[in-house]
């Protein structure tokens, strides 16, 4: 398997399990919460937050849940 292969199955893996963790079930799912657990576990991931927030946001609904967009865009002074 490859590396980016690999890593792809691992962010998937993490947002599978933040999902299944996010309770109550009929609360938005947090996407600001979701990237702060991929960052945490997987340090290396390359993929930007918005790429992950996304991916967040897909599986979450393609589970029937709904998604709270709380990822505060970065201050640019």
């Amino acid at each position: 398997m490859r590396k980016d292969q690999s890593m792809e199955h691992a962010i998937r893996r993490v947002i599978d399990q933040y999902l299944e963790s996010w309770q109550p079930v009929n609360a938005p799912v947090s996407t600001g919460q979701a990237l702060i657990r991929i960052r945490t576990e997987l340090p290396d991931c390359a993929l930007s937050d918005d790429v992950l927030m996304r991916l967040v946001a897909a599986s979450a609904i393609q589970k029937g849940r709904n998604v709270a967009f709380d990822t505060p865009k970065p201050h640019i002074a």
